[in-house]
């Protein structure tokens, strides 16, 4: 009889096992299954606002690339048209300094003509001034003291 109750209380005892096994199976599969509702949800969340969402994000993308677009070319316009402007004051300051050079060369060459002009001039009037009193000295003497 000692057999039937030990084998009896085994038996109980997992039965009793075996029943906290299949309830925590139980409970695990009821928490999965709130989680693949949640995930369900989700998803149905996702299905509605996301993919407007995503439309509206990837419309917003490709008008940024039209405007990035559209703004290089503004800057390579005026990257060109810098350089060409460059070259134009390169030019006029390589032609504005060649001009200055050949005034100064017409100033250097009047000046001196200028200086020349300016010592035949005092030449001249040193030998009117000689020329002056020679005839004012041949006046007196012929024509005499007085006149």
């Amino acid at each position: 009889m000692v057999w039937e109750a030990i084998t009896a209380i085994s038996v109980a005892l997992m039965a009793v096992v075996w029943v906290a096994v299949a309830l925590s199976v139980l409970s695990w599969v009821r928490a999965r299954r709130r989680t693949w509702e949640a995930l369900d949800r989700f998803a149905e969340f996702l299905e509605r606002e996301g993919i407007p969402a995503l439309l509206a994000a990837r419309g917003v993308l490709e008008d940024a690339g039209k405007v990035v677009r559209s703004v290089r070319s503004e800057v390579d316009g005026v990257v060109e048209t810098s350089k060409e402007l460059r070259g134009r004051v390169e030019d006029m300051a390589d032609s504005l300094e060649e001009r200055v050079r050949e005034i100064q060369a017409v100033l250097d060459v009047l000046q001196e003509e200028l200086e020349e002009t300016a010592l035949d001039l005092a030449a001249v009037l040193r030998t009117t001034r000689r020329g002056g009193s020679v005839v004012r000295a041949l006046k007196r003497a012929l024509l005499g003291k007085g006149r």
